[in-house]
C-alpha cells in the first residue's frame, strides 16, 4: 500500500470514529436515563468497546469493504426498553442504584452474547439465502428513513435534544446558541458538494472537514471570548471512562438472574432486531454499491464479533450502512479505513482522548446531513424503483420508521410487500392454458369414426392447465374462469372439466374452499370435474373435502393424459351405438379404400394374427419388415429410457395402422408395440407388399392412399394441437 492510500484510509477512519463516538454518546444517554442516569459513563464505555471490537473484526473480514460496525439504532432502541424494564423491576425490590446499573450492563452483555450466537449460527448453517428475501420497497424505505434520521440526527447532535413532529421540539433551532451552528453545518454540507466538482470525489469530504475544522476553531478561540458560548459549540466532555468486565460482575454474585429471565422477551428482541437490522444494512449496501456480499460470511464474522464484544464488556453491534457509506464518501480505499476508525475509538476509550472538545458539533451535523442527503438521492435514483405502488409503500415505511421505529417499519414493509405480491400474482392467474377436446386429445389413436365423433363432441370436454401456487388471491379467479366457460357454452353444454395440477406445487385452504364452490356449481350444471397431477398432500386435502366420496361423479387420475382418455371413453360410450359400432373391420377397410378395392382383394396378401396381452408385435431396433392393420383390441407404443424402463407414448385402438413409418422409411423400429388387450392384427410383410404391387397395382395404389390419408389426418390434428398449445 502506498503512502497516499494509507493517508486516505487514516483520515477516513478518524472522521468515521468521530461520528461513531457522537452516536455512542447519544445511545448511552438513551439507555441510561432517569433513575439510572448515573450509569452514563459505564454505558458509554460499553458502547465504545462494542464499536472497537465489532468495527475491527468487520473491517478486516467484511465482503463489502470498506466497512465498519458498531451499535445500531434499532437494537439500541430495544436495549433502552430492556434497561427500563430491568431498572423498574429491581427498583421495586429496593435494589441500590449502582447494583441496578450493573444488572442492566449484564443484561446488555447477555443480549450481545446471544446475538452473536444467533448471527454465527445463521452463517455457520448457511441460512443466508433463506433469510435474504427482502422486498425492495422495504430496502428503499429503510434507506430513505436512514437518510432522514441522519439529517435529523445531525441536528440533534447540535441541540442535544430529540426532534419530533411536535413544533416545540424545533424551537431550539431558532435560538442564538444553536441557530448559527445549524447554519455552519448546512454551509459545510454544501461545501462538500461544491468541492466534489473541484477535487477528486474522495478528497471532497476530508478537505472540507480539515478546512472547516481549522477555520471554525480559529474563529471560536480567536474571536469568541465568552467561554459558555464557545463550549456550546462542542460536545460535552466525555470525562473518565471506566471499563467493566462481565465475568467479574457475575463472579461477585451481584446479578439478579430472575429479573433477567423475566426480561427474556426483550433480550430476544435485541437478538432478532440486530439480525434484521444487519440483513437490511447488508442488502441496502449491496444496492448502494452495486456489489454482491457473502451473507453467510457476514453473519459468521458479525456473530463472532458480538461474542467477543460480550466477553470484553462491549455492547452489541453489526455492520453499519451509514458508517460504510461515510467511509466511502470520506475517501476510504480499503479495509484499513475501518481499522483506523476502530483504533481511534480505542484511543478514546483507553487513553481518554477527548475528541468531543476538538471537533465542533456544527461539522458533525454537516457530515451527517450530507450523508443523509446522499442516501436519499441514491434511493430516489435507484433503477429498481419502477411503480407508484412501490414508491408509496417505500414512503410509508420511511414515515413509520421515523415515527415509530425500525421494527414497525420493517413489519409494515414485509406485510405491504406481501399484499402487493399477492395482488400482482393474483392478476396473472393460475390457468396457464385452456383447450377443448377439439384442439387437444389424449395419446390414444382411435378409429377414424371414433376420432370424428370426438372432434364433433370435443366442445363438451374442456382441459385447464394450472400452474403456480394457488392461494386466496388466485383461487377465486380459477372458479370464475371455469364458471364463465360453463355459462358461455349453451348449444353443446360442457360435460367434463379436466383440471391439471401437474405444475401446481401447492395450495392453501382458500383454494380448497373455492374449488368446493366450483364443485357445487358443477353439480348444479351436470358437469364432471376430473383432477390430474395431484400431489399426495393436495389429494389428501380434496379427499378430506369430500370430492371423491361415494356418490360424487368427480374423478382423479395420476396424469392429464389418463384424465382426458377417461373423458373420451365416456363420451364414446354415450355416442358409439349406431353407425360407428356397426362397422366391422372389413367394412371399415372397404370404406377407407373408397370403393376402388375391398377386403377380398388385399386379403390374400395379409396374415391374420391373434395377439395376447403383453405380446409384442415388434420391438424397438428390429428391422421394419412389415406393417400391421389393427382390426380389434388395443396396443401400446413404448420406448425405453436410458435406464431401460418402458415409457408409453401412445395407445392405438382398433381400425388403424401400426408400423407404417419404419416400413416406408426402411429404418429400424423406433419404438416397441405391445398388446394391452387381446388383439387381432392383419400383417402385411414386405415380401407380400412387393408381390401385391406386382400382381395387383390397383390394390397397392389404394393401400398407399390409405396410408397417406391416415398420416395426413394425424399430421393435421397434430398441427392444430401444436397451434393451440403455442
Amino acid at each position: 500500500m502506498d503512502l497516499p492510500t494509507l493517508g486516505r484510509d487514516a483520515l477516513a477512519g478518524v472522521i468515521s470514529a468521530i461520528v461513531q463516538i457522537a452516536y455512542c454518546i447519544s445511545f448511552s444517554a438513551l439507555i441510561f436515563q432517569g433513575a439510572i442516569a448515573s450509569g452514563f459513563s459505564l454505558g458509554l464505555a460499553a458502547l465504545i468497546m462494542g464499536t472497537v471490537v465489532t468495527g475491527l473484526v468487520v473491517a478486516l473480514t467484511s465482503t463489502l469493504s470498506p466497512a465498519d460496525a458498531g451499535p445500531d439504532t434499532p437494537a439500541v432502541a430495544v436495549m433502552s426498553v430492556l434497561a427500563g424494564s430491568i431498572a423498574a423491576a429491581l427498583a421495586a425490590k429496593g435494589v441500590a442504584t449502582q447494583a441496578i446499573i450493573l444488572n442492566v450492563l449484564v443484561a446488555i452483555s447477555v443480549s450481545t452474547l446471544f446475538t452473536g450466537f444467533l448471527l454465527f449460527g445463521l452463517g455457520a448453517l448457511k441460512l443466508g439465502q433463506w433469510v435474504r428475501f427482502i422486498p425492495y420497497p422495504v430496502i428503499a424505505g429503510f434507506l430513505a428513513a436512514s437518510g432522514w434520521l441522519l439529517i435529523t440526527g445531525g441536528v440533534e447532535v447540535v441541540t442535544q435534544s430529540n426532534l419530533t413532529l411536535a413544533p416545540s421540539s424545533w424551537i431550539p433551532l431558532y435560538s442564538s446558541v444553536y441557530g448559527p451552528q445549524v447554519l455552519v453545518g448546512l454551509v459545510f454540507a454544501v461545501a462538500i458538494v461544491l468541492l466534489r466538482r473541484l477535487v477528486p470525489a474522495y478528497l471532497a469530504l476530508p478537505v472540507a472537514f480539515i478546512g472547516f475544522l481549522v477555520i471554525v476553531n480559529i474563529v471560536l478561540f480567536g474571536f469568541v471570548h465568552d467561554e459558555a458560548v464557545r463550549n456550546a459549540w462542542f460536545l460535552p466532555s466525555l470525562g473518565k471512562l471506566t471499563l467493566w468486565w462481565p465475568i467479574s460482575a457475575v463472579m461477585q454474585h451481584e446479578v439478579d438472574w430472575s429479573v433477567l429471565a423475566a426480561s427474556s422477551a426483550e433480550i430476544g428482541a435485541v437478538c432478532g432486531i440486530t439480525a434484521i437490522s444487519m440483513l437490511l444494512d447488508v442488502s441496502s449496501l449491496e444496492v448502494a454499491r452495486q456489489k454482491s456480499a457473502d451473507l453467510d460470511k457476514e453473519f459468521r464474522t458479525n456473530g463472532f464479533a458480538n461474542i467477543l464484544a460480550a466477553v470484553l464488556g462491549g455492547a452489541g453491534g453489526n455492520l453499519s450502512l451509514n458508517g460504510a457509506i461515510l467511509l466511502e464518501e470520506s475517501g476510504a480505499a480499503g479495509r484499513l479505513a475501518g481499522v483506523f476508525g476502530a483504533l481511534v475509538c480505542a484511543l478514546v476509550l483507553f487513553a481518554g482522548a477527548d475528541i468531543g472538545s476538538m471537533v465542533p458539533k456544527a461539522i458533525l451535523m454537516g457530515m451527517l446531513a450530507y450523508l443523509g442527503v446522499t442516501i436519499l438521492a441514491e434511493t430516489l435514483h435507484s433503477p429498481a424503483q419502477s411503480s407508484w405502488a412501490d414508491w408509496i409503500l417505500a414512503g410509508a415505511i420511511m414515515l413509520v420508521i421515523v415515527n415509530f421505529g425500525y421494527l414497525m417499519g420493517v413489519v409494515l414493509g414485509v406485510i405491504g410487500a406481501c399484499l402487493m405480491f399477492a395482488l400482482s400474482y393474483s392478476r396473472i392467474g393460475v390457468v396457464r392454458r385452456h383447450l377443448t377436446r377439439g384442439e387437444f386429445s389424449s395419446n390414444v389413436e382411435r378409429a377414424p369414426e371414433q376420432s370424428r365423433l370426438l372432434r364433433e363432441e370435443g366442445q363438451r370436454l374442456h382441459v385447464f392447465w394450472l400452474s403456480g401456487f394457488i392461494f386466496f388471491g388466485s383461487s377465486n379467479g380459477l372458479f370464475e374462469r371455469v364458471r364463465r366457460a360453463i355459462d358461455a357454452q349453451v348449444e353443446k353444454p360442457i360435460g367434463y372439466v379436466v383440471l391439471d395440477f401437474g405444475a401446481v406445487p401447492g395450495l392453501d385452504t382458500s383454494a380448497v374452499l373455492s374449488l368446493i364452490k366450483l364443485r357445487n356449481y358443477c353439480n348444479e350444471h351436470d358437469v364432471t370435474l376430473v383432477f390430474s397431477g395431484l400431489s399426495e398432500v393436495m389429494r389428501g386435502s380434496f379427499q378430506k373435502a369430500g370430492f371423491f366420496a361415494s356418490g360424487q361423479p368427480h374423478q382423479v387420475f395420476a396424469t392429464r393424459n389418463e384424465a382426458v382418455e377417461w373423458c373420451e371413453d365416456v363420451l364414446l360410450m354415450y355416442h358409439e351405438v349406431g353407425e360407428a359400432s356397426a362397422h366391422s373391420f372389413e367394412s371399415w377397410l372397404t370404406k377407407e379404400f373408397g370403393g376402388a378395392a375391398d377386403m377380398s382383394r388385399i386379403a390374400p396378401y395379409l396374415e391374420r394374427h391373434e395377439v395376447k396381452v403383453g405380446e409384442a408385435l415388434f420391438r424397438q431396433g428390429e428391422p421394419p419388415d412389415s406393417v400391421e392393420l389393427l382390426a380389434s383390441g388395443c396396443v401400446a407404443i413404448t420406448i425405453e429410457d436410458q435406464q431401460g424402463r418402458p415409457i408409453r407414448l401412445r395407445r392405438m385402438m382398433g381400425y388403424t395402422v401400426v408400423g407404417e413409418m419404419g416400413f416406408y422409411r426402411q429404418v429400424p423400429r423406433t419404438a416397441t408395440v405391445i398388446a394391452e388387450e387381446p388383439s387381432v392384427v392383419y400383417r402385411l410383410t414386405r415380401e407380400s407388399f412387393d408381390r401385391m404391387q406386382a400382381q395387383d397395382p390397383t390394390a397397392a395404389s389404394v393401400f398407399h392412399k390409405l396410408i397417406i390419408r391416415l398420416l395426413s389426418d394425424r399430421l393435421e390434428f397434430a398441427n392444430r394441437e401444436i397451434s393451440a398449445l403455442l
